[in-house]
């Protein structure tokens, strides 16, 4: 309960006018660039091209690396600043939006594809005429979650010398101050919410989205790097090689791996519950305006708030341990996930939902036998790809105390053992490989089942 009151001062929110600013235009930065690079990665992917197979290997192997990883070595590069963290955003959502966009276009019904193949048409006339058109929504949804997931990852990043919100919450939180943590909770729920609101008039007015371009370009000038400190990133990388654990760090390799898949695993599961409930009252079409607005902004408070700020009060409130890793994996996941379900459920073919209803059908048979299923496909994507995310973000809270790989690297990151530090960074890596390895063979079967 420290956390309250805020401080909500005139003084404070007027100081907090230029953090939130660095903090957007990070995310518009990072973002444009990764629009730019990840999208036609993701067309070459989905239509099969030439280097399909090596160009989706290399995005499984950047998204592995955490963004706060992607940071650290980022800042040895670029030095500290925005330019680092823009730098860390644009090749880690490079890898997201290219990865994601095309499992997102290969779900795409097969038939019109075919048809289409089948008059000779390019691969470029499949994705531009067939599946882009088709997975519109679903790209603007997901577009828009990225870009939502960028600010969150702009305060991350921020958290070692990117600035913005980031900055100011690690600082906050070092001082023991809680009830400024407290004001920045709540302003970043407020951005959280308007990026929501922005993201639902997108996707109505696609074209509302061009005016994050100039904020982009804008930000890439006042903000390009003004250091590159070749000698000192190779120096500080070589430190890191060969990677390596002792025999005491080998024999606690096995409990660490088992506590970091437990958080992921269970913290998927938990979130991925949480958000179809919520999700059922949070799409239009389904319950009345008014609650959909309600439970809306609950799904915002829950991923609002990163996971790493959830593991911090849940530590406090359940212990250290993986519980708290699990909670706070599952509250920030319900949050996003109940936000993407109840989208997939608004992008539905109305039609088979109005048959359905015009035989006199209530409103909870019609979501059972037209709506769900119908939206299976961008659930079980966005799913599987969340459970990916969370090996990552599961590394990530045990460094404030839910023990498993995090705990250990950063106790390395701490100590300078950077050997150490890179052989946990890798088998990091490793794992997540492996959960991108088993979704994407999970999914496969899943798309083929519902076909």
């Amino acid at each position: 309960m420290n956390f309250f009151p805020p401080d909500l001062s005139a003084h404070y929110l007027t100081y907090l006018f230029v953090p939130v600013a660095q903090t957007i235009g990070m995310a518009c930065a990072g973002m444009l660039l990764a629009f730019l690079f990840g999208t036609p990665l993701a067309i070459i992917v989905a239509t099969r091209a030439p280097g399909a197979r090596a160009i989706s290997a290399v995005l499984a192997a950047l998204r592995a690396i955490p963004d706060l990883t992607l940071a650290i070595l980022a800042v040895v590069l670029l030095g500290l600043g925005p330019a680092a963290g823009i730098a860390a955003l644009w090749i880690f959502y490079t890898a997201m939006i290219g990865k994601v966009f095309a499992e997102l276009l290969l779900a795409a019904p097969s038939a019109p594809i075919d048809a289409l193949r089948a008059t000779g048409a390019p691969r470029a006339a499949l994705a531009a005429f067939g599946m882009i058109p088709m997975m519109f929504a679903d790209l603007l949804t997901f577009g828009m979650y990225s870009f939502e997931c960028a600010m969150r990852a702009a305060i991350i990043v921020g958290a070692v010398g990117g600035g913005g919100l980031g900055t100011e919450l690690v600082g906050t939180i070092n001082a023991l101050d809680y009830h400024r943590a407290a004001t920045l909770i709540i302003v970043l729920v407020a951005c959280i919410a308007a990026v929501d609101v922005f993201g639902m008039f997108v996707r109505r007015h696609p074209q509302a989205a061009l005016v994050l371009i100039p904020l982009g370009v804008i930000t890439l000038w006042i903000d390009r790097p003004q250091l590159f400190a070749v000698g000192h990133a190779v120096t500080t990388f070589a430190a890191m090689l060969p990677p390596q654990l002792n025999p005491q760090e080998l024999a606690a390799l096995p409990n660490l791996l088992w506590q970091t898949a437990e958080i992921a695993i269970f913290g998927t599961a938990l979130g991925a519950v949480i958000g179809f409930l919520i999700a059922l009252v949070a799409a239009r079409g389904i319950v009345p305006l008014a609650i959909v607005i309600v439970t809306r902004r609950v799904l915002d408070t829950l991923r609002a708030i990163p996971e790493i700020i959830w593991g911090l009060i849940l530590v406090v409130s359940v212990g250290v341990g993986p519980l708290a890793g699990i909670f706070a994996l599952g509250l920030h996941s319900g949050g996003v996930l109940g936000k993407l379900y109840s989208e997939a459920f608004e992008n539905v073919d109305r039609s088979p939902v109005a048959s359905i209803m015009a035989t006199g059908a209530p409103m909870p048979a019609t979501v059972a036998f037209a709506i769900v299923p119908l939206a299976l496909g961008p659930i079980a994507v966005n799913t599987l790809f969340r459970l990916e995310w969370n090996a990552r973000a599961a590394a990530v809270v045990g460094m404030i105390g839910a023990g498993g790989l995090g705990q250990a690297l950063f106790l390395a990151q701490q100590l300078f053992f950077y050997k150490t530090m890179a052989a946990y960074v890798a088998i990091t890596w490793l794992i997540v490989l492996i959960f991108d390895t088993l979704g994407d063979r999970i999914r496969g079967r899943s798309i083929t089942a519902m076909t």
